[in-house]
């Protein structure tokens, strides 16, 4: 009898203790279940899990730099265009052998000049060629004594020849090189005879008056005037100031007539 109880208390213990474990679980399960946590009492979701490492300060990683841009040789600027030099307009010929009336600024005269000796002109009249005012009135003409020969005091007349250098004419100076005519001087010879003569009638004269003959007086009144026109010279070659002068062109010149 004993030994049948045995078995059956075992089995009996063995029983409760299964009994105990299921309940216990049971109880550890409703706990888990019916938790009264708030809300407020869950961890963050940024906070780290339970056994996480955690690295105070940890900053996140920096972008990496943005590449330099690369220096690059400026392309050098292409440099204008230069202009062609524009041709020059066409100018008008004034053909050789044309005239020019012109009016003396001062007196010239082999008197006070020598060859080389400058002198002004003004031109008096308009110069037209096709139609366009080449040489307008009021032009300077310049020029320079070429020859000048005073008239000697025995005999012969002076002798003077101007030279008709530039005109000026729309602030422009063309070259004439224009050679006037010869300008002589007058006669001096029925001046040279007067004296002579003169001077033998008052030595007829005064051969009366001394009581001697009339024609060894006026020999000696002869000689005398001879003298005296040995001694004096003709007049002198001379262009007055403001005497109207004409010279013609002696080669062409090329005009740039402003439009």
């Amino acid at each position: 009898m004993k030994r049948i109880l045995t078995p059956l208390v075992l089995l009996a213990f063995a029983g409760s203790l299964t009994l105990a474990g299921c309940a216990k679980k049971e109880e550890t399960s409703g706990t888990t279940t019916d938790s009264t946590l708030s809300l407020g009492d869950l961890p963050p979701e940024t906070s780290p899990a339970p056994g996480d490492a955690y690295t105070p300060g940890a900053a996140e990683p920096e972008p990496a730099p943005a590449p330099k841009p690369r220096a690059t040789t400026p392309k050098p600027k292409p440099k204008p265009a230069t202009p062609s030099t524009p041709a020059p307009a066409p100018g008008t010929i004034v053909p050789s052998g044309t005239a020019l009336a012109l009016t003396m600024d001062s007196e010239v005269s082999t008197k006070d000049k020598v060859v080389g000796d400058s002198f002004t002109a003004t031109l008096s009249s308009d110069v037209v060629v096709d139609g366009k005012v080449v040489f307008p009135a009021g032009s300077t003409v310049s020029g320079h004594v070429a020859e000048a020969e005073r008239p000697g005091k025995a005999s012969g007349r002076g002798r003077m020849v101007l030279s008709y250098d530039t005109i000026t004419a729309y602030g422009k100076s063309y070259a004439i090189d224009t050679m006037g005519a010869a300008i002589q001087g007058k006669s001096g010879t029925a001046g040279d005879a007067t004296k002579v003569v003169g001077g033998a009638a008052a030595g007829a004269i005064l051969g009366k008056i001394l009581g001697g003959k009339a024609g060894t007086g006026a020999a000696i009144g002869a000689a005398a005037g001879t003298g005296a026109a040995l001694m004096t010279r003709g007049p002198d070659p001379v262009v007055k100031a403001g005497a109207p002068v004409t010279i013609t062109l002696d080669r062409s010149v090329t005009v740039r007539v402003p439009a």
